[in-house]
C-alpha cells in the first residue's frame, strides 16, 4: 500500500515526486580553509508558478483567446479554425520568466540547438531544479495497484500539429506496434520488460508492471516525447495495418532498404526526406536542406499565456548547418544567432564575453548539473590479474584521488568558477550529503604516496614510476573520447599530478565506434565520460556511476558485474558482496513507495561509493556559456545545461519572445 496518495492533477495540492525545494547550500572546500561554490541555483531564480502544476485557463478565469497575427489570413480563408477550437478544451496557462511577449520574427539557431526552442516535449515535465514531474501532456497521472498501475488522463481537446486529436490510441500504437514489435524493438530496454498497456478511454489508459515502479514518472518528465505516435497517420506505414508488399515496394521506390527504414524516415521530423508528420512541439518543419532547416510555429500548440495569447511568441526558426564547433563559436561571437549553447566549451566563456558588448548578445553562464565533468574510471574487471588486483584495491583509488590538486585544474580550466568535488549527486539533490562530496577529495600528495607504498606499488629500480605487485611497470592506459565538457585538458593536469607521485598514465584518445567496442567488452584499462545522471530526475532510476546497472559505451569499470545483474547470473562475473550490497539498496529504491525508504537507500549508495570510490570526479557543476541575443527575451539567466535538464526543457522556451526594436 502507498504510504501517501501519488497522485496531482491540475489545481492539486501535491504532484508527483514533490518535496519542499531547497534553495542555496555550501559546502567546505577541500583545503578547508573557505567556502566554495556548490552550482546550486536557488528557487527565488525562477518564477514561483514553475514550481507547481501550471493553471488552466478555467482555473485563472481565462475565456477569450488570442492568436499571432501571422495566422490571421489563414483563419479568415478557412485553412485554420480559429484559436479557440485549435486549443485544448482547457488550454494551459504558463506563466513567462519576464513579461507577457510580442507576437513575430524569426529566431537564428544552429542544428546543434534546434531542439533548444523546439523542445520534444512529454506527458510530464521537469521542475527548474529537476527535483519535481508536473503536468504537461497529461492532466492527471495516478498511481494505483501499489504502484504497479500508472493511469494517465489526457487533456481533452489536445491536437497534434494537423489538427487531429491526441488521444489514448497514440500510446497504446507506439507500446504495441513499436515498443513491442520485434523488428522495430529487437531489445525492450528494461523499465518496459513484462509492461503492457491498456486503454480506458479516449483520453485515459494504464501502464501496467510486473513490479513496483513508482519512479517511472521520473521517466516521463525527462525524456518521454518518444511515448507517443500520430496513430492516425503512422499507421499508413506499418505492417500491422497496412499490406507489407505494398510497403516493401513503395520503401524500393524511394531508394529505402526495407520497410522499417521507410517507417523510420517517415517517423523521423530531422532527416532530408520530409513526410509531413504532424507533432506535438511547438514548431513544424516547413523546409530542410543539408545546410538549413526552416521551421513555423505549430497553429495547434496546446499553451496561452496568462493574457490567452497561443503561444509560442516566435513565429518561425531559421536554423543552420555549422559543422565546425570552433566556427559556431565564432558566428555567435559576432552575433549571427539568438540562442546557442550546444557544442559550445567552458573555454570559449571569454571570447564570448569579450565581444558581448559589441555585438548584441549576453553571455549566461549556466551549471552543468554534473557530478563530474570527468568521471575517472579504473576496469574492477580488467582481464589482466595484476591491473585487476591493483584497481581492486580501495587504497590504490584512494591514493589516486588524493594524487589529483582539483583546485589547480579549477582555476586553470573554469575561471574558478567550477565545483572542486568527488563523484556524487549534484548538491541540490535530496540524497546530498556535504561529505558525499569531499571524501578523499583534498590534495594530499604526501598521503597518496604512503599509500602507494602501503599497497607495495613502490619504485623499485629509481626510474620515478612505480613497479606492479608482480614486479612489472604500472603502465595504465586511459582511453577516452572528448565532447561536451574540457575532457582533454583535464586529462593533461591530472595525467601530470599522477605522474608527480609515480604512477604513469598514457592518453589515448580514440573514435566513438572503438569506445563503443572495448568499453562494453571490457577491454580497457581506464576511460572517462563526464557524470550526468546526478540530479533527482535521473539519479534514483540510471544510478549508473554507483550501480553496475548500464552496459553503455561510456562506462567500462564493472562491465562484467553489469552483465551478471542484467542475466541473472548466467552470464558475466558473480560480484563481491559490496557489489550485490549496492545492487540490493538499488533494487529497493526503484521499487519502494516510501519516499524516506528510497532517500535512505540512495544515501546508502552514495556513502558507498564516498568510502569506495567505484569512479573518481574532478569537477562539478562546470560553468557553461550560453548565448543569447539581446532581442530574445523571458530567458532566465539561471538554469542547469545538461542531459538532466535536457538544457532548456525546464524553463518554457515557448514563452521566449523576440524584440525587435532591441538594437546591438
Amino acid at each position: 500500500m502507498l504510504t501517501r496518495r501519488m497522485v496531482w492533477s491540475i489545481g492539486a495540492a501535491a504532484w508527483l515526486g514533490c518535496a519542499p525545494v531547497e534553495t542555496e547550500r555550501s559546502i567546505a572546500a577541500v583545503d578547508g580553509q573557505r567556502t566554495v561554490p556548490t552550482g546550486d541555483i536557488p528557487q527565488r531564480a525562477w518564477p514561483a508558478a514553475w514550481f507547481r502544476p501550471a493553471a488552466t485557463a478555467s482555473a485563472v478565469g481565462l475565456q477569450t483567446f488570442r492568436q499571432s497575427p501571422g495566422l490571421d489570413e489563414l483563419v479568415a480563408a478557412g485553412e485554420l479554425p480559429p484559436v479557440g477550437e485549435r486549443l485544448p478544451d482547457d488550454p494551459v496557462v504558463v506563466e513567462p520568466y519576464g513579461e507577457i511577449g510580442r507576437y513575430g520574427g524569426t529566431a537564428r539557431l544552429f542544428f546543434a540547438g534546434e531542439s533548444l526552442i523546439n523542445v520534444p516535449e512529454g506527458v510530464l515535465r521537469p521542475g527548474p531544479q529537476m527535483r519535481l514531474n508536473l503536468p504537461n501532456f497529461a492532466a492527471k497521472a495516478e498511481y494505483r495497484n501499489g504502484a504497479r498501475t500508472l493511469r494517465i488522463t489526457l487533456r481533452p481537446g489536445h491536437k497534434w500539429s494537423d489538427g487531429h486529436p491526441v488521444t489514448a490510441d497514440d500510446y497504446v500504437f507506439w507500446f504495441n506496434h513499436v515498443l513491442m514489435n520485434e523488428e522495430l524493438t529487437p531489445v525492450v530496454e528494461p523499465r518496459f520488460k513484462g509492461a503492457r498497456i491498456e486503454k480506458h478511454d479516449a483520453h485515459s489508459f494504464s501502464y501496467h508492471f510486473p513490479q513496483p515502479m513508482p519512479l517511472f514518472v521520473n521517466h516521463l518528465a525527462h525524456n518521454s516525447s518518444r511515448l507517443a505516435m500520430p496513430a492516425h497517420f503512422m499507421r499508413r506505414y506499418h505492417p500491422d495495418f497496412t499490406d507489407p508488399a505494398q510497403l516493401e515496394r513503395e520503401a524500393e521506390e524511394l531508394g529505402l532498404q526495407d520497410w522499417l527504414t521507410y517507417f523510420a524516415a517517415v517517423n523521423s521530423t530531422t532527416d532530408l526526406m520530409h513526410f509531413n508528420r504532424p507533432v506535438l512541439t511547438a514548431y513544424v518543419l516547413v523546409s530542410r536542406t543539408s545546410t538549413r532547416a526552416l521551421l513555423r510555429r505549430n497553429p495547434y500548440y496546446f499553451k496561452v499565456d496568462p493574457e490567452g495569447n497561443q503561444l509560442p511568441y516566435i513565429d518561425y526558426l531559421e536554423v543552420q548547418r555549422v559543422d565546425s564547433s570552433e566556427i559556431m563559436a565564432a558566428k555567435a561571437s559576432t552575433g549571427q544567432v539568438d540562442f546557442a549553447g550546444r557544442q559550445f566549451m567552458t573555454a570559449d566563456i571569454p571570447l564570448f564575453k569579450r565581444f558581448e558588448q559589441h555585438n548584441g548578445y549576453s553571455t549566461y553562464v549556466w551549471p552543468r548539473p554534473y557530478g563530474s565533468d570527468v568521471v575517472l574510471q579504473f576496469n574492477l574487471n580488467h582481464p589482466d590479474e595484476g591491473l585487476r588486483r591493483i584497481f581492486q584495491d580501495v587504497r590504490f583509488r584512494r591514493a589516486m584521488s588524493l594524487a589529483i590538486n582539483r583546485a589547480e585544474i579549477n582555476d586553470i580550466v573554469y575561471f574558478g568558477y567550477g565545483v572542486p568535488r568527488q563523484l556524487t549527486v549534484v548538491s541540490a539533490s535530496r540524497y546530498f550529503e556535504p561529505e558525499f562530496a569531499t571524501a578523499w577529495a583534498e590534495f594530499d600528495p604526501v598521503r597518496a604516496r604512503a599509500l602507494f607504498d602501503e599497497m607495495g606499488l613502490v619504485d623499485r629500480d629509481g626510474d620515478g614510476r612505480r613497479e606492479r605487485l608482480d614486479g612489472e611497470p604500472l603502465q595504465i592506459t586511459l582511453e577516452y573520447m572528448i565532447g561536451e565538457t574540457p575532457k582533454q585538458v583535464t586529462l593533461d593536469l591530472v595525467s601530470a599530478h599522477w605522474r608527480e607521485v609515480g604512477v604513469n598514465v598514457n592518453l589515448k584518445q580514440i573514435s566513438g565506434t572503438l569506445q563503443r567496442i572495448r568499453a562494453r567488452a571490457g577491454l580497457m584499462d581506464m576511460t572517462i565520460w563526464h557524470a550526468d545522471r546526478n540530479a533527482d530526475i535521473l539519479f534514483p532510476i540510471e544510478p549508473y556511476w554507483y550501480v553496475p546497472t548500464n552496459g553503455g559505451w561510456e562506462q567500462s569499470q564493472w562491465s562484467k558485474w553489469t552483465r551478471w545483474y542484467f542475466s541473472d547470473g548466467a552470464l558475466g562475473w558473480e560480484p563481491p558482496a559490496k557489489i550485490k550490497e549496492l545492487i540490493g539498496w538499488w533494487e529497493t529504491l526503484r521499487r519502494t513507495t516510501d519516499e524516506e525508504e528510497r532517500i535512505a537507500m540512495g544515501k546508502k549508495i552514495l556513502r558507498s561509493q564516498a568510502e569506495n570510490l567505484w569512479a573518481l570526479g574532478v569537477i562539478g557543476l562546470g560553468p557553461h556559456p550560453v548565448v543569447v541575443s539581446r532581442k530574445l527575451r523571458n530567458v532566465p539567466p539561471q538554469g542547469y545545461w545538461g542531459w538532466d535538464s535536457r538544457w532548456t526543457w525546464p524553463y518554457y522556451p515557448e514563452t521566449w519572445y523576440l524584440d525587435e526594436e532591441v538594437a546591438k
